[in-house]
């Protein structure tokens, strides 16, 4: 368990930076941002896969690349689609707020997985962090709602467009730990034909938008897009494929009920880096939150240790009954 905590933590590190990039790039869209990421992942995992390809290419079923394709769509186009919009119709805090539930959603949809603890022994460590993610943006969230301005049918729609993001990412969460488990893939094969399937989806989209979209008349100086292109590849062989080979060496470590409830330290470290780009420290209400999240996730490993501890015994008796039988 230890191991799969180190490499969830190291996972949500590296994503934990990918929320930096827009403020870095306020004159791009989201849309050029995530196109340009998963693009440039796309060639990164080619430049991995090419050497490999005589060993991996036989042992690609057509049942894995419709996973991936779906993993691909699901977990990182349609997600980060969705929270594009959400924030542009309804703001960041009631968009984080939502999206923030992650850790709450995906122990719920699990509960019947493997490795999983009834809900009623996860209730009390799964509060905390609730509250936690409420207060961290609690002040955000009432000056937002306090300002108004925003129509009810387009607060609705961004409201369900935030939901449907929490529904993405929580879905992928599930099924890339049930499809790696299942594959014969380990996470470094599977993080880079990830990255090849998504790169082709994402410039396949991208063709489509640039395209259909209506001509951009913002002028943007080429100072702007070297530095837009260097963080899009620092996002790319950073976040993208280190950070899903990290997050896949978890995910075989670790029950995905408790992989869920880890991804909050995504937004732990978001507020680490906004902190430390502003020079200044957290207010009372960053620091509770942190604390309150902490001390759920703290409770919660407790809790799946003392299960795993129980489950040993029972193991070995196991094992020594089929040796006597033997």
């Amino acid at each position: 368990m230890a191991q799969g905590l180190v490499f969830a933590l190291a996972a949500c590190g590296l994503w934990g930076a990918i929320y930096m990039v827009p403020t870095l790039l306020p004159e791009f869209s989201p849309l050029q941002i995530t196109f340009a990421r998963f693009g440039l992942y796309g060639v990164v995992a080619l430049c991995i896969f090419a050497p490999r390809a005589a060993r991996l290419l036989p042992r690609i079923r057509k049942r894995d690349l419709l996973r991936l394709a779906w993993l691909a769509l699901v977990g990182n186009i349609a997600y980060f689609a969705a929270a594009a919009t959400a924030v542009q119709w309804v703001g960041v805090p009631v968009t984080s707020l939502i999206i923030g539930l992650v850790p709450v959603l995906v122990p719920l949809m699990a509960r019947h997985t493997a490795g999983s603890l009834p809900l009623r022994r996860l209730a009390a460590p799964l509060l905390l962090i609730v509250l936690g993610i409420v207060t961290i943006n609690s002040q955000a969230l009432g000056l937002a709602l306090s300002a108004g301005g925003t129509g009810g049918a387009r607060y609705a729609g961004g409201v369900f467009m935030a939901v449907l993001s929490l529904l993405a990412w929580s879905r992928y969460a599930i099924d890339n730990n049930r499809f790696l488990r299942d594959s014969s893939f380990n996470g470094s094969e599977w993080s880079t034909l990830w990255g090849l399937v998504v790169g082709v989806m994402s410039l396949v989209l991208a063709a489509l938008w640039w395209w259909l979209a209506p001509a951009a008349t913002q002028q943007i100086a080429p100072a702007r897009w070297q530095t837009f292109w260097l963080l899009c590849l620092g996002m790319a062989v950073f976040c993208s494929w280190l950070g899903n080979l990290a997050w896949n060496a978890a995910s075989v470590r670790l029950p995905v009920s408790l992989m869920g409830q880890l991804v909050v330290f995504k937004t732990l470290f978001t507020l680490l880096y906004h902190f430390g780009w502003e020079k200044r420290l957290p207010g009372w209400n960053a620091c509770l939150a942190i604390a309150l999240i902490l001390a759920g996730i703290g409770w919660s490993l407790k809790r799946f240790a003392q299960a795993e501890h129980r489950a040993e015994p029972a193991h070995e008796a196991a094992r020594a009954g089929m040796a006597g039988y033997a």
